[in-house]
């Protein structure tokens, strides 16, 4: 039902193309249900948090949104990077989707736990005379612990049957969009707000256990083998260290800002931070739909998955323009209606920050790449010129320019770190010309409209 309900919004030539294949069919509706999701966020859960917003004020949101980033930083310590790698195991080879997906589970499930003792460490020996930042920091981190049973997850990405892990997630969530409510209504503190993230998490694995058993599976048959755990882990620590540096990249301005500046300066920063992040589900869905697709293409030959791969990037394309123009013309009057004047420089923001989801979405389409010819190594080595340009123009940077100076740190160390850099390695210039295809190569556009 979902499925018919996304192709009669699609154009006639489009919505014909994919209903006479199959396997575009399976990711249509596997694309369809992580929309879905996407779309009950941006509605119902967002109108909340809006609300949220509104009723704590800036520097409350600035306050909870440094926990947030602090913990967020931290996070590949908990998912350790193998989700990529499970995912594209599975799909070629099923038969060891129980160790795979057994071993996945007990990685997760100890990463969380350290990187819950480690963000409690890192926040006492920064911040050793602010008990309430402790506190959240724990209540936040510790939330991760729920998140090993994502390892269900993984299997249902493999076979782009995520309507599984939508239904779950989204029970999670809106359970605690109405708890958010009440929460106003009875005029409660930041501290029940922060909870709100651990109930969330709690109920999402709670659902994603029940839905997988619903589905026929077992949680027993998981093997627990150290071996693959290992292997995992000895596949995927590039991209744990890749991903603590894209995590720093990306959030470390917060961290500063929160610091050096003031927190209502960070809640503003924050707020049109968490507007752009919206639009991210947007990549992150079209990444998790092709991923089995482009697998499949590698596995067949290279001259495949590029030709899969550029259209993957024209598409990013498409969607980062649009994003952009949007928010260009509308993000400061969206940002004054939905959150209120108090909030009217997070609008200004959002303008010049979606800038960054051109190299953002560039980046996760990227990661398709970076899998398939395993070049996990060259992505931590982007991963730390990324981290190292953002911290060190954000030093120079913040102090003068405050958040709009954050914000061009980004831009550009995303730039060096996604884009340019590929050009100076053999091995990916390949996908330099594929990036640089998409952004040059307009007429190849409109090939869709000829059926290639």
């Amino acid at each position: 039902m979902i499925k018919n309900l996304f192709l009669r919004l699609l154009p006639n030539f489009m919505s014909r193309k994919i209903r006479s294949r199959e396997g575009m069919q399976k990711m249509t509706q596997n694309f369809a249900w992580l929309f879905l999701d996407k779309v009950l966020k941006m509605t119902v859960v967002m109108a909340v948090n809006i609300w949220a917003y509104r009723y704590l004020g800036p520097e409350n949101v600035g306050i909870w949104n440094y926990a947030i980033a602090f913990v967020t930083i931290l996070t590949p310590l908990a998912n350790l990077g193998i989700d990529g790698i499970v995912v594209r195991d599975i799909v070629n080879n099923p038969l060891r989707k129980n160790e795979l997906i057994g071993a996945s589970f007990m990685v997760k499930l100890l990463g969380s736990l350290f990187m819950t003792l480690f963000a409690i460490l890192m926040i006492y020996f920064r911040r050793p005379d602010d008990v309430q930042m402790m506190y959240y920091v724990f209540i936040i981190a510790s939330s991760n612990v729920f998140l090993a049973f994502d390892a269900i997850d993984l299997y249902n990405q493999s076979q782009l049957k995520s309507k599984y892990t939508v239904l779950s997630k989204s029970i999670g969530y809106l359970t605690c969009a109405v708890a958010k409510v009440f929460l106003i209504v009875w005029g409660m503190s930041l501290e029940w707000f922060v909870w709100m993230q651990f109930a969330e998490n709690a109920i999402g694995a709670l659902f994603l256990v029940l839905w997988y058993k619903k589905s026929g599976e077992k949680i027993s048959t998981w093997k627990l083998d150290f071996t693959t755990a290992k292997d995992l882990l000895s596949q995927s620590w590039p991209l744990i260290l890749t991903a603590g540096m894209m995590f720093v990249q990306q959030n470390i301005d917060q961290i500063f800002l929160g610091d050096w500046v003031s927190e209502y300066e960070l809640g503003q920063f924050s707020t049109a931070a968490k507007l752009i992040a919206l639009f991210g589900f947007i990549p992150m869905i079209i990444q998790s739909t092709v991923a089995p697709e482009l697998a499949k293409a590698k596995s067949h030959s290279n001259a495949l998955f590029m030709l899969k791969m550029n259209k993957v990037y024209q598409i990013m394309f498409v969607v980062s323009v649009s994003l952009i123009a949007f928010c260009v013309f509308f993000g400061k009057w969206i940002v004054v209606l939905l959150y209120g004047q108090e909030y009217v420089q997070a609008g200004a923001l959002m303008a010049l920050m979606s800038i960054r989801l051109v190299f953002v979405n560039y980046g996760v389409a990227k990661a398709l790449y970076i899998t398939n010819f395993n070049l996990f190594r060259y992505f931590l080595l982007t991963g730390v010129v990324g981290a190292t340009i953002n911290v060190a123009l954000n030093f120079y940077l913040i102090p003068i320019y405050e958040s709009t100076g954050a914000i061009w740190a980004s831009i550009f160390s995303l730039l060096i770190s996604i884009i340019i850099i590929d050009l100076f390695n053999p091995y990916t210039r390949q996908n330099f010309r594929s990036m640089m295809n998409s952004f040059f190569n307009i007429p190849s556009y409109f090939d869709v409209f000829k059926g290639k």
